[in-house]
């Protein structure tokens, strides 16, 4: 391991000839990825860091945000108070498998930090960064990935007075596009820059599966596609971002169930973020729509404490509902429509025994707002091609679970992309 600003110049020259020797010999990367049965999961994937760590370290896959960490050895996370930013009573030690100082091919450099997510609800900052291979499970190793490396942490939590640790990330790979506004490190213009991949691009899915209430599980290739992973045309859709946002914007779409469809009455547009738990339908809280959205169910769906939910227990969710929505391309007369199972919103929670209304199964689903994260990505194909800031999206949720890359793979190379195919 290496240190100081000396450390920081070896990087520097080091990205440098990386950027001019590798560009012409650039591949793809890939990396499996899950949305776990938990209320709170996210897309994540395991990855581990540097050569002496063999154990894998959960991450989320944000598309959501542009900036990329993990916990530093001496991480401390502190919680315990319902006010933004406050430090609470509660703290505790943050245990991390990766440590830099047992890893030959880690250079450590200081460099400060902070990165806010959930409204500044987790709050996490640091003083290094990292620059170290990574790899994920089943996939090839990405040698000199710059990390930031976080010591700090608060989140907006009450606390009995037990001081129980909460649930709380391990680190974030952010995913969206590189903009001005991004502090760094960027993980996928990192790609780019060093050599590692021609093109900035970036595709998602998860695979059918035949087990209901379940682990599910995908992939993220970047620098190329798996034409098997969607069916269907892969259509471009409009990128609806401002100036002042980091993230992937689209907009809002028509959503149908049971043969109705539904053109969401609230003047939005819609985040696309694989680092959020749940969808939220783009409903106006003042109007009936959500109402009458819930009774084209015919009853197969209701509302609980604000939250939709399947009437009955999460096992009898049939398999063969769906719940589509269909966006507007950005080619006059396109458009493309995506079947989300809505046994795929089931994430394990049941309404409360007290609740005495009977069975609900609670879903990772809302109205009111409008965000498609990790439940609609469970039936999504994604591609993101940031040369062009370029959005595409087809029917996913259609390839063997668990296949990872097939012989459809197809490495971009410099000047191609998805409208290429």
């Amino acid at each position: 391991m290496l240190s100081s600003t000396a450390s920081l110049y070896a990087f520097l020259s080091l990205s440098s000839a990386l950027t001019i020797t590798t560009r012409g010999n650039a591949g793809y990367y890939y990396m499996p990825v899950e949305f776990d049965y938990d209320p709170d999961s996210r897309v994540t994937a395991e990855l581990t860091f540097g050569s002496a760590d063999k154990e894998p370290i959960q991450v989320v896959m944000d598309t959501g945000s542009s900036d990329a960490w993990i916990w530093s050895p001496n991480g401390t996370i502190h919680w315990g108070s319902n006010y933004l930013g406050a430090v609470g009573p509660c703290n505790a030690s943050v245990p991390t498998p990766y440590n830099p100082s047992l890893s030959s091919t880690a250079i450590v450099y200081d460099h400060n930090s902070t990165y806010a997510y959930a409204g500044n609800a987790k709050i996490v900052s640091g003083a290094q960064y990292v620059n170290d291979t990574l790899t994920a499970t089943n996939g090839s190793p990405i040698p000199n990935v710059q990390i930031a490396m976080e010591n700090y942490g608060t989140l907006r939590q009450l606390d009995d007075g037990s001081c129980k640790i909460p649930e709380f990330d391990r680190g974030i790979i952010g995913l969206a596009p590189y903009t001005n506004t991004t502090s760094g490190p960027a993980f996928r213009q990192n790609l780019f820059d060093a050599g590692l991949i021609a093109t900035r691009t970036m595709t998602m899915w998860f695979d059918h599966t035949t087990t209901s209430l379940s682990k599910l599980v995908g992939g993220v290739i970047f620098g190329g596609i798996d034409t098997s992973k969607y069916t269907g045309e892969l259509i471009q859709v409009p990128n609806v971002i401002a100036d002042y946002q980091i993230g992937i914007y689209i907009p809002k779409p028509n959503v149908t169930i049971n043969g109705q469809t539904f053109v969401p009455d609230q003047n939005t547009t819609c985040l696309l973020d694989s680092g959020a738990h749940a969808d939220y339908i783009p409903f106006d809280y003042l109007s009936n729509m959500t109402s009458q959205f819930l009774a084209a169910s015919n009853g197969t769906l209701i509302q609980y404490a604000g939250v939709i939910g399947f009437n009955g227990s999460c096992e009898n969710i049939p398999s063969d509902l769906n719940i589509t929505y269909t966006f507007p391309g950005v080619e006059e007369g396109k458009s493309v429509s995506i079947d989300v199972p809505i046994k795929n919103y089931a994430r394990g929670l049941q309404t409360p025994p007290d609740a005495d209304m009977g069975d609900i199964c609670l879903f990772n689903l809302e109205s009111g707002g409008c965000q498609f994260g990790a439940p609609f990505l469970s039936g999504a194909f994604m591609g993101l091609d940031d040369e062009g800031a370029e959005i595409w999206l087809a029917q996913g949720a259609v390839s063997a679970e668990g296949q990872g890359v097939s012989g459809s793979l197809k490495v971009f190379e410099a000047g191609e992309g998805f409208g290429s195919l």
